[in-house]
């Protein structure tokens, strides 16, 4: 049974590693990543409802659950690139109660050789489907470079299993950066930069 649900899981790893050369898969992409965070949401519930009200035991039971290797440790987005992101103390992945505040902590990287020297730039960081919530490395491109960011989320108010994505984005207001979480036609953004998944339990 363990391996049934890890094929998909290397396939889909596989995928995100060929879309970065071929921007033209990221609908695919994206389709395909949904549908193992579907996958996943209902084997977790089993396993989570087995677990009754002991949050220290479900955080456990995320952290050694084998699908996390379809959240990179590393995610690149234009200038930007974040790595070894923490919630609440935990690598990548975090079970919550619904409205907690989460305490979250990354590496940030602005690429100084792809920014222009007197724009502002940001990364914008918030929930798939839900919008944006925060933005960090807010740095001149002449300064940009790597820091360790401090920041935090808001779980959302209905139970279920949610990503962390990224954008980043040049705007000397956040207000204005966190307007910018979709593009012109809507679209967030995509599967590539999923770097954290939020388990908001009943």
């Amino acid at each position: 049974m363990k391996n049934a649900k890890f094929k998909p899981l290397v396939l889909l790893t596989a995928l995100m590693n060929v879309a970065s050369f071929n921007t033209g898969w990221t609908e695919s992409i994206e389709h395909k990543f949904k549908d193992a965070i579907d996958n996943v949401a209902e084997t977790l519930k089993e396993g989570v409802d087995k677990l009754g009200e002991d949050k220290e035991a479900i955080q456990n039971y995320l952290n050694n659950y084998s699908w996390k290797g379809i959240i990179q440790d590393h995610a690149s987005s234009g200038p930007a690139t974040l790595k070894d992101l923490k919630m609440n103390g935990h690598h990548k992945v975090v079970v919550v109660d619904t409205c907690d505040t989460i305490e979250c902590e990354v590496m940030c990287n602005l690429d100084r050789s792809k920014c222009a020297a007197f724009s502002v730039y940001r990364v914008v960081l918030g929930i798939k489907d839900l919008g944006a919530q925060t933005t960090i490395g807010n740095e001149f491109g002449i300064v940009a470079g790597e820091s360790r960011e401090k920041f935090t989320l808001h779980a959302p108010r209905k139970p279920g299993l949610y990503q962390v994505r990224f954008k980043p984005v040049e705007s000397l207001l956040e207000r204005t950066a966190l307007e910018s979480w979709t593009d012109e036609h809507g679209e967030e953004p995509d599967a590539s930069t999923t770097i954290g998944i939020i388990l908001v339990r009943e």
